[in-house]
């Protein structure tokens, strides 16, 4: 696609999964396992969040929390502004929308595209928090520069018994984020 001119310039990718570990190589951080070990997930270090290519982001979940859990307090959300991966899998999903080649790792799809990273499960587990991404990703794009809008979401999630219904919420705001552009 880049030979065709098609890089990902100009385009803004909300990812909601797991997070995003933007201290990674391809997302042009040092790669650095010590500096990954050593971000505190549940805060914003100086320096380290957001970065050129993880653009925003915000976490709904906190580390402890699965919507599938026997332990009700972990059935809670502690939300907090850091998105930083304790799963891996966003950092996979974002890695081939818009990684840049770094190491063994190839080129993303898009690799001039920036990333939102919206975080919507704990360190493990299973989410009920997906309406609330969809919904950040609205009020987002209501107040953003036109630059800064969000183009487009990947939620690459998964169930056996997914929504099939018009009325779940998931799908009233994939429906209005399509509708209005995104």
């Amino acid at each position: 696609w880049e030979d065709l001119g098609y890089d990902g310039t100009g385009v803004n990718i909300a990812i909601i999964d797991t997070g995003i570990d933007y201290t990674h190589a391809v997302f042009g951080g040092s790669g650095n396992p010590g500096d990954y070990a050593a971000n505190d997930p549940d805060i914003i270090e100086t320096g380290t969040f957001p970065t050129a290519k993880v653009v925003g982001g915000y976490d709904f979940a906190g580390t402890d929390y699965d919507a599938g859990s026997d332990v009700v307090t972990n059935t809670i959300p502690v939300a907090d502004p850091d998105p930083l991966d304790e799963y891996d899998h966003g950092t996979h999903v974002a890695s081939i929308a818009a990684g840049i080649a770094a190491g063994d790792v190839m080129t993303g799809v898009a690799p001039m595209a920036k990333l939102f990273a919206l975080k919507v499960f704990g360190a493990g587990g299973s989410t009920n928090l997906v309406p609330d991404a969809l919904e950040w990703v609205a009020d987002h794009n209501e107040t953003a520069a036109v630059a800064d809008k969000i183009h487009v979401i990947n939620m690459s999630l998964g169930s056996n018994w997914g929504p099939n219904d018009v009325t779940d919420p998931e799908m009233v705001w994939i429906d209005n984020l399509t509708a209005s552009g995104v």
